[in-house]
């Protein structure tokens, strides 16, 4: 990642599948700890279509910054109104598929100016034109190639077989496959996957497809809608079907939802339809926009078809004839006459619409009713859904008292979807549904109480009540749904947790984040014999029950800005599961002993928080990946000399720690990636740091005694011995200190970004012909610099920046400032 103060753009381009958004993916993945927030904007292309597509996305765009809940902002607010925050903050923004310029400047602005220094967007797009207007010196522009011949076979090899090469019988087919396509990332993905598990006779079939595919366009090789239309043809009618729900319906939504649609085969587990659908992340079923949009004429199967909530009320898919639609204005009132045309519809989609009149054998093989929106009135009969397992009521006006909780028969009913529902006060009877196994009702802001008939869900596995900000008490009864797997109150005002929950033997997650009332658990959680993640942050709770320990599952523990919370039990350490352990921002002090014992824990975070010294025996960690201490003013006593057992710690961060010295044998530790020690103020009498040269795969390494504006003198730290053997240095910020040399750097061939500021006793830099991958490279304030050998050479360099040094007026100097200036198009 290049580091300098400059916001910059950059836009990655190429055509459709040739993996844009998982490159930017990736890229947002690997770097977005670096900065203060960060988003992820997809589909944009997609999303402005509709008509308050641009302030969705806006809005979108300030909560994910601000890290603020949605219904905390009125759709009416501006991201200009919030430019006096943004600018003061270091953002990574991803925007997702833009073809329009005017688009772009909605959403980040014309002249980067909108967010603070050393931000950084990216942006995908098949526009290659689309950065044009902006500042030349901050955008920069990459275009995506198609994948070289091995390239593309290893990837094939690896959807297919998830190995790096072909089984023996299967090679030459292989070869001849990947060879007849157009290298595209996705193709290769698509025919690959589809291929995964199938015998050589499917496998000569798709080959003669393919051959078949060429001829008839007398082209060389296939295109990614022709493998996307052989792919799709090669699915059974069934998992046709499928697609076709998730192509026009469903995509995006929780997987686990969806899978209630097709009980005979479930996507969650292995997803049949693998790769035409997947499910990411977060569990959402995904596909691309390619194979949504794809050929909606072709076989009377219409793919991908594009609703608008302002034209149609109703959507209704039937098996036999493709989608129906019938057209509902607002305020129209529906009868079961409506939907004669529609026996065999299994989805249903209603918006603001009525029904009214006999709906006696209406739906016979309805399985989702999506009535977002339903009106408070309810005066149909017989509205009979023996077969419904889904019904989603978001953003409706129900209360306890809608006559639809008693009015329609749905006894299989599996999901019960109430998010937005602001006028439900109290939840209904849940006495009808004891087969529901998923119960939403987030941001149902006005609701005060669950009805204790929630004890009759045996079934229940999921219970979101995610910012139901006016709830706070959970009802004892809550104990009684034994098959709950997952309980949320995020946001919530519940203040303590029942007893009655230690009966919940199959709880795996518990996440109360930003449960601020929150005071006390009680003793019988630790009862909970399946807990794998119980996360707290924010809450107000002041200790942790003695028995914590019998938590043997746990894998997950976040208490995050529990500020009152002062120690931890000291039977932490018989979690031996423990994998996560955050208590940044807390009140603790200090670490029990038994921490020692948790042979699990790869990520221990404690920034912010008023620790005195690393945990003794630390070396005992010794799965340990990552080790968070920034921003501790109180740890002052030295780094433990057993660091060295921590043969896997990747990153190790005590930027603005008070710490008073490092061990040599840091130097030991094979795999470190990163070492912040930026503003260590209090290692002043380390002349040296220790000896590096084993530090291998270390990539960034950053020094700084302090700001240099408060008038420090700079720290001791004059040499960094081993410098030369850092062979996978990518990074080397050193600021305020009294380093008089740079011995080996020369020889650091993967350096991209090289930081010196107020480094005032450095008087040269030594021959930097060899750095080839450099691509940035500021000097501030380094008076005695006065010269730069090979500066000519560094052939890659994008960014130069020299100021305030003796070396800022050399002719050299000037001369790469322009060239590096003339290659940023």
């Amino acid at each position: 990642m290049e580091v300098n103060d400059e916001v910059r753009i950059i836009g990655i381009y190429g055509p459709d599948g040739i993996g844009k958004t998982t490159l930017a993916g990736a890229v947002y993945k690997h770097i977005s700890s670096c900065f203060d927030s960060c988003s992820f904007l997809t589909e944009v292309e997609e999303t402005t279509k509709n008509s308050h597509g641009i302030r969705f996305l806006q809005n979108k765009l300030i909560c994910d910054i601000l890290e603020r809940d949605r219904e905390d902002l009125s759709f009416d607010e501006r991201i200009e109104d919030f430019l006096y925050i943004l600018r003061e903050m270091k953002v990574l923004i991803v925007v997702d598929d833009v073809e329009k310029l005017s688009d772009l400047h909605a959403i980040v602005g014309d002249q980067l100016h909108w967010f603070g220094p050393g931000s950084r967007i990216i942006v995908t797009s098949k526009n290659s034109g689309i950065l044009k207007e902006f500042d030349p010196d901050k955008a920069r522009n990459c275009t995506v190639s198609e994948l070289e011949d091995g390239q593309a076979f290893e990837l094939f090899c690896k959807h297919a077989f998830r190995m790096q090469s072909p089984m023996p019988d299967y090679y030459g087919l292989s070869c001849r496959i990947v060879n007849a396509t157009e290298k595209l990332p996705l193709a290769v993905e698509i025919v690959g996957s589809f291929l995964r598990g199938k015998s050589i006779q499917e496998w000569e079939k798709m080959e003669k497809s393919i051959e078949a595919c060429t001829m008839n366009s007398q082209k060389s090789s296939v295109g990614l809608e022709e493998i996307l239309d052989i792919c799709y043809k090669g699915l059974d009618r069934q998992q046709k079907d499928i697609f076709l729900d998730i192509a026009s319906f469903i995509f995006g939504v929780d997987a686990r939802i969806a899978s209630y649609m097709w009980p005979d085969c479930c996507p969650s587990s292995g997803c049949i339809l693998m790769p035409l659908a997947k499910i990411g992340e977060n569990n959402e079923l995904q596909m691309h926009r390619l194979l949504r949009c794809l050929d909606q004429e072709r076989s009377g199967d219409l793919i991908g078809r594009k609703f608008c909530a302002q034209d149609m009320v109703i959507k209704a898919m039937n098996r036999e004839k493709g989608i129906e639609n019938v057209g509902a204005r607002d305020s129209c009132v529906l009868t079961a006459a409506s939907f004669a045309s529609m026996p065999a519809i299994s989805f249903l989609k209603l918006d603001d619409a009525k029904v009214s009149g006999d709906f006696a054998g209406a739906f016979p093989s309805l399985r989702w009713l999506c009535w977002q929106s339903c009106p408070l009135e309810f005066i149909a009969i017989n509205f009979v859904l023996r077969e419904l397992v889904i019904l989603d009521l978001s953003g409706s006006k129900v209360t306890e008292e809608w006559g639809g909780w008693t009015e329609i028969k749905m006894e299989k009913l599996k999901v019960l979807n109430l998010t937005g529902c602001s006028d439900l006060l109290i939840t209904p009877d849940f006495s009808y549904y004891k087969d529901l196994e998923i119960l939403i009702l987030e941001r149902c802001s006005s609701l005060v109480e669950l009805d204790p008939s929630i004890g009759h869900l045996k079934c229940l596995v999921s219970l979101n009540l995610k910012f139901c900000s006016q709830l706070n008490g959970l009802p004892v009864e809550l104990g009684c749904t034994t098959a709950l797997k997952e309980l949320f109150i995020d946001g919530t005002s519940v203040r303590q947790v029942p007893i009655s929950i230690g009966n919940l033997k199959q709880l795996e997650i518990l996440s109360g984040l930003k449960c601020f009332p929150l005071t006390h658990l009680p003793k019988s959680i630790c009862c909970l014999a399946a807990l794998s993640e119980l996360s707290l942050d924010g809450a107000k709770i002041t200790e942790l029950p003695g028995s914590l320990g019998d938590l043997h599952k746990l894998r997950r523990l976040s208490l995050r800005d529990c500020r009152y919370l002062e120690n931890l039990p000291y039977s932490i350490g018989e979690i031996s599961s423990l994998e996560e352990l955050d208590i940044s921002a807390t009140g603790i002090s200090k670490l029990p002993h038994s921490i020692r014992n948790l042979k699990s824990l790869r990520v221990l975070r404690m920034d912010s928080s008023f620790i005195r010294a690393l945990p003794e025996e630390i070396g005992n960690l010794t799965n340990l990946e990552e080790l968070h201490a920034s921003w501790c003013q109180s740890l002052k006593e030295a780094i433990p000399g057993d660091i060295e057992g921590l043969h896997r710690l990747r990153s190790l961060t005590l930027g603005h720690s008070s710490i008073s010295s490092l061990p040599p044998e840091i130097s030991t530790i094979p795999g470190l990636h990163t070492m912040d020690l930026i503003q260590c103020d209090d290692i002043e009498e380390m002349k040296a740091m220790p000896s590096l040269e084993n530090l291998k795969k270390l990539e960034e390494l950053c020094l700084s005694d302090g700001d240099p504006k408060a008038h420090r003198p700079p720290s001791a730290i004059e040499e960094i011995e081993g410098l030369e053997r850092l062979e996978g240095l990518k990074r080397l910020d050193i600021s305020n200190c009294k380093i008089r040399n740079l011995n080996g750097i020369g020889r650091l061939t993967s350096l991209r970004s090289l930081i010196l500021s107020d480094c005032e006793d450095l008087d040269s830099l030594l021959d930097l012909s060899n750095l080839k991958s450099l691509k940035v490279l500021v000097i501030r304030r380094c008076k005695r610099i006065h010269q730069i050998k090979g500066l000519e050479k560094l052939t890659s360099l994008e960014k130069l920046k020299i100021s305030e040094c003796s070396a800022e007026n050399l002719v050299q100097v000037q001369n790469t400032l322009k060239r590096a200036c003339s290659t940023v198009t």
